[in-house]
Formats: structure tokens, sequence, C-alpha cells
């Protein structure tokens, strides 16, 4: 959201120290002055639990408050004061009718903070935007928070009225699977998500499967990032389902996703749906030749795309597939949209060794059998001498 600047109050990047009400007492000062204020940026500061609850006081008279920017304020802070001071500022924003956007990103607060900011989630109905990137969740604090955003979407049900949350960022969390079922469930629910960015959680593939099952019901979804999360065909499949019904998609990252060969011919070949794609990102997938070659023929219909990611996959950069996909481009008139190919990997010689052996196991099975079989057979001459 823009907001003018005139209407920010800034001390982002300042490196204060605020731990006592008293340190805090000039820039309260400043605040509470401040009119028409409509965004707050805090960030790059430390601060203390007493200080965050003088700074609660001012913040819920800010009646105009629209976004607030609170990521990396408790840096050196132990984990019960940051829950202290946590519980503070969201009862504060809580009672701020026009706020919309909160930004509580790099903060290592845990399950504890996602305890203490669940009431403001699940009651603040008219949250529009949540960053809650890098806070140390875990599979615990995921739970809560999208427990609190189902809550939210079922208060705002109570309300008469749609749930307002578009974008959730919640990467660098460790969410992993255990949190997976909530997430989806929230997602299902809430219907209304444009913008999910979730990289880095150490989400596995039935996890990924149940959150992209949940965010199919979001036909408005523009921007998905799911990098560095484990997918293989599980996922892939869930994927490329999903991909057929998000009309609107405009950024598809999953890159490092290990999609592999199978699921990244799911995927590629499901792209062919997505015309209204500008940015796709399926770097270091393992996707393999034959996926190479249907992602050129998805590429026809894909005539907006700004920004195209295949580095470090399964195939040669300067075979006949690369070339397939760079003549379909030009077609296009997209001629500068493939990105570096300077890293593509290698099947080594164990894969290699074993593909072979995996194609000589029927051989050596029957063999085998054969072997067995005339072994009985000897075995019988014996018995009947």
């Amino acid at each position: 959201m823009a907001i003018p600047k005139e209407r920010i109050y800034s001390l982002e990047g300042k490196g204060l120290k605020l731990t006592t009400a008293e340190d805090i007492a000039p820039y309260l000062t400043e605040l509470r002055d401040f009119e028409n204020l409509e965004e707050v940026r805090l960030n790059g500061n430390t601060i203390g639990a007493e200080a965050a609850k003088v700074l609660a006081d001012v913040l819920k008279s800010k009646k105009t408050l629209k976004v607030a920017t609170l990521h990396d304020i408790f840096t050196g802070r132990l984990k019960d004061e940051v829950k202290e001071s946590v519980i503070a500022i969201c009862d504060a924003l809580g009672e701020l009718p026009e706020l919309v956007e909160v930004n509580l990103s790099d903060n290592a607060f845990g399950p504890l903070g996602a305890e203490a900011m669940s009431s403001f989630l699940s009651k603040h109905t008219i949250l529009q935007v949540l960053r809650l990137n890098n806070n140390g969740l875990g599979i615990q604090g995921g739970q809560t928070i999208a427990r609190a955003l189902l809550q939210s979407q079922k208060e705002s049900e109570k309300q008469g009225k749609s749930p307002s949350l578009h974008t959730l960022v919640c990467g660098r969390n460790r969410l992993e699977n255990g949190s997976a079922p909530e997430f989806a469930k929230a997602f299902a629910a809430l219907k209304t998500l444009r913008e999910v960015r979730m990289p880095q959680n150490g989400i596995r593939p039935e996890g990924i499967a149940e959150l992209i099952g949940g965010l199919a019901h979001n036909h408005g979804l523009s921007v998905l990032d799911l990098q560095d999360n484990t997918f293989t065909q599980v996922g892939s499949k869930a994927l490329a389902e999903a991909l057929v019904k998000w009309e609107v998609l405009e950024v598809l990252n999953v890159g490092d996703c290990l999609l592999g060969a199978e699921g990244g011919r799911l995927v590629v070949e499901a792209l062919k749906h997505r015309h209204t794609l500008k940015t796709v990102n399926l770097q270091f997938n393992e996707i393999e030749n034959d996926g190479a070659v249907a992602l050129s023929e998805s590429l026809r219909t894909l005539k907006v795309i700004e920004s195209l990611e295949l580095n470090g996959n399964r195939f040669d950069a300067e075979g006949d597939a690369v070339e397939m996909i760079k003549a379909v481009l030009s077609e296009n008139d997209l001629d500068d949209v493939l990105g570096s190919l300077s890293e593509m990997e290698e099947l080594t010689d164990d894969e290699d060794e074993d593909e072979e052996s995996e194609a000589e196991e029927p051989t050596s099975a029957a063999r085998a059998a054969e072997q067995l079989s005339d072994l009985v057979d000897e075995m019988k001459k014996q018995l009947s001498i």
C-alpha cells in the first residue's frame, strides 16, 4: 500500500535501544502530535516490554493508522519480554478501525509470539496484509497462526461479510508438514487470497499437497511462492491440478522444490492453462529433457511472460529442447525472457548405472527364476534315485 510521505512516522533503521518508558518518551511525544498518521515505521530498533506498553497506549489513539511496519524490533530481548510486548502492541492495533497491514517479520518470537498475536488475528477482520517472515514459528506457531486466520474467517462470516485478508507472507519459519493441515483449512475457508509466499519452510510432499489443496479454493490467486520446499511427484501433481483453477496467476515460484522428472513434466504441461503468467521460476528441480520439450509446447500460450528461470535442471543447455524453448519465445517476441542456463545439472555416473540396473532388473529376476527352477529339477532327480 502506497502511503503519502507526509503521513508516515518513521524511526526506520536508527538502531535505537528503547527499553524503558523514559527511553521512548521523546519519540512518543512526536508520535502523539503527528496528525493524520497512516503508517508507522519502527523497524530496525529494539523495543523492551516497558517501552512497548507505553508505545501501545499512544498507538491505540491513532485511529487513522493503516499500516504498522514493525519488523526487526525485538533484537536482543528475552522471549517472555517479547511476548509481553507483542500482546501490548497487538491489543492496541486491534482498536484501530482502519489498520489493514501489519509487518512483524524478522522478530524471533517463535510459538510464544504467535500465541501473543492470536487474539488480534482472530478478531481484526479488516486485516488485508500479514507479513510474518523469519519469525521462528515452528510447527506449533504455524498452527496457532493458521487457526487464528480460520477464526477470523468465521468472525467475518458472522458479520455477514467476506474475509479481507488477501496477502500472507510466512517464509523461513520451519512450518514443516505439521502445520500444513491447519493452513490448508484456513486457506480453503478464506477464498480471498491473492498473494501467498511461504518459501523455505521444510514442507515435504504430503504437506505441500495439502497446502495447495487449500489454496485451490482461492481462484483469485495471482502470486504463489513456495520456493525451497519439497514437492516430488506428489506435490507436483497437486500443483498441476490447481493451476487450472488459478485464472489470474501471474507469478509462480517453485524453484529448488525437487519436482523431479515426472513431477516437473506434470507441472510444465499444466502451465499451458495459465496464459496470465508473467514470472515462472522452475530452477534446480531435476526436470529432464522430456519436461523441457513439454515446456516448449506450453510456452506457446504464455504470451505475456516476462521472466522464465530454468537453470540447474537436468537437460542440455545447448540441446534441442532448449532450442525449441527459445524458438517459441522468439515467435512471441520474448527473446530476453529466458534466464541463465549456466549451472545445468548432469546425471552422475552412479545415477546412470542405477537407471541401467533398473532397466535390467526384469532380466535379472527372470534369470534368477530360471536358476531356481533348474535347482528344483535337479533336487527332484536326486530324490527319485
